[in-house]
């Protein structure tokens, strides 16, 4: 072993709680952290009924959670459709939603409350994670600067399934690294049980499980433990498929199978979304268009792209894995991060989050194990948290106009409430008229008086329309528009319709 080497075994094992003195203690350092995850807290939780505007998908989830309230696992009925459950996400997080809406209050700004919750549980796992592999002292380094990130902090406010997703896949790896430490059958398969869980809490959630699978194949050890895993975990995914199969896949109505492969085609790359990013090229144009306020985070997250592509010539230089093993759960975690949500067809905004927090924590982590010097490695953090929190701060009243709930209030006040509209699904959802989507618009060709139609800079209703939407648009006389940092929405009278 080297003097390096002795060096950082050394301090890590200091880290674990060797002698050291004055504020590097472990309680002091635990304590810190506990002031950290509170001024998060606060952060997070700063004008959040106000700002960000609704995202596309929270109306989406609100409107079915409300509705399980009531005993129906639906969204809001389409004109012209015959019913069928939601089933495009699994319903555990719908349930903890309906339960969280009875417990604290039915509305997006609730939901969103959940989420800020569960990011906050989600940091103080990352932190415990991050403690066992590296020390108290690394930990606390390392998390500070991913708690701050202005993206996260902008993203964690919007009431995505992510947040708890992320709450899941963190515990499990919490257990894996457990199992790890101390090989056992059972400890390896309540870690293949915990990311079964979070495979089927969300389809994506299953990247967690890839992300192992790669960290097994970096360290090299505990064969018969990963093998029990795997059984673990597709035990449970293979009893979660059967048993909804069973409940919802009925004859001539195959509602689970149907929905749960458009989400898979989508990961695949085989169907896209709207809004969806397809090239570098587009993202850089995003930024441009939409989210200038978070370069500092896009620099931060090209940095760890860099770091980790270097930490990969080296093992294949070393033709081994060991220069990965130190720090072979993060760096798996990140790698399966980038290569499954690089290659998917999926809507980014949300999905950044599950690239950008192992990527932030593999970054830093590298650092904080550098041989800087302390006065680089207190400076480069903290460089990074100020533009951050300040690029964030930016954010608050540029994206305090709330397009959708414009949208809501007007077509309340404006619209007849019996008058048939053409409109996207997450407009759909916060309307009390009856409605068609504008991918499915022949239900209502006969019928519609009124189409609200969305446009992103990546999704327009007129380039995703079905031809039925496109004959009821002909003639169509544009009424109002509200247009905000999130999209635009505009009402158009159709033809025939009477002033």
């Amino acid at each position: 072993m080297s003097a390096t080497a002795v060096v950082r075994s050394d301090q890590r094992a200091a880290d674990r709680g060797g002698p050291v003195a004055g504020w590097q203690r472990p309680w002091v350092l635990a304590a810190l952290f506990a002031l950290v995850l509170l001024a998060a807290a606060a952060v997070r939780l700063w004008q959040l009924g106000r700002s960000p505007a609704w995202q596309w998908d929270e109306a989406v989830y609100w409107n079915v959670a409300v509705n399980v309230q009531h005993g129906a696992l639906t969204e809001h009925p389409l004109s012209g459709v015959a019913w069928q459950p939601f089933l495009y996400q699994p319903p555990f997080y719908l349930l903890m939603l309906a339960g969280w809406f009875d417990a604290f209050g039915a509305t997006i700004y609730h939901a969103r409350l959940m989420g800020v919750t569960s990011i906050m549980l989600t940091f103080a796992l990352i932190f415990r994670l991050l403690w066992k592999v590296h020390g108290p002292k690394v930990a606390l380094f390392a998390i500070i600067p991913v708690i701050f990130d202005g993206w996260l902090i902008y993203i964690q406010r919007v009431s995505y399934i992510e947040n708890v997703l992320l709450l899941i896949i963190v515990g499990a790896f919490l257990l894996y690294q457990r199992a790890l430490e101390k090989p056992s059958w059972h400890r390896f398969a309540l870690a293949g049980i915990a990311l079964a869980l979070a495979a089927i809490f969300k389809q994506t959630g299953a990247y967690a499980l890839v992300a192992v699978l790669l960290c097994w194949l970096i360290v090299r050890r505990a064969h018969k433990g990963h093998l029990v895993l795997l059984g673990a975990a597709f035990a449970v995914i293979l009893a979660y498929i059967v048993a909804m199969h069973r409940m919802y896949d009925l004859p001539g109505r195959p509602w689970f199978t149907n929905q749960s492969l458009v989400q898979l085609r989508r990961v695949l790359g085989l169907q896209q979304s709207g809004g969806t990013l397809t090239s570098p090229g587009a993202l850089i144009h995003l930024l441009e268009a939409q989210y200038r306020y978070f370069v500092p985070s896009v620099l931060v997250g090209l940095t760890a792209l860099v770091v980790a592509l270097r930490k990969l010539g080296q093992c294949y230089r070393a033709r081994s894995w060991e220069p990965a093993q130190p720090n072979a759960l993060l760096f798996s975690w990140m790698a399966s991060g980038v290569v499954i949500f690089g290659f998917s067809s999926l809507k980014f905004p949300q999905y950044f989050a599950l690239i950008l927090i192992p990527s932030y924590l593999f970054l830093w982590t590298e650092v904080a194990r550098a041989d800087w010097s302390r006065a680089w490695k207190t400076a480069v953090p903290a460089v990074a948290v100020v533009a951050s929190v300040g690029c964030f701060a930016l954010t608050v009243p540029a994206y305090s106009y709330n397009t959708l709930a414009k949208t809501a209030e007007y077509t309340a006040a404006h619209i007849p409430p019996n008058a048939t509209v053409v409109t996207e699904q997450s407009i759909g959802d916060l309307i009390n008229q009856p409605w068609c989507t504008v991918k499915f618009a022949a239900p209502c060709l006969h019928t519609a008086k009124y189409a609200i139609t969305w446009r992103t800079y990546l999704q327009s209703s007129f380039t995703e329309g079905h031809a039925s939407f496109h004959e009821l648009m002909k003639g169509a006389v544009r009424v109002k528009s509200f247009s905000g940092p999130v999209g635009t929405a505009t009402v158009w009278k159709l033809k025939g319709t009477s002033s």
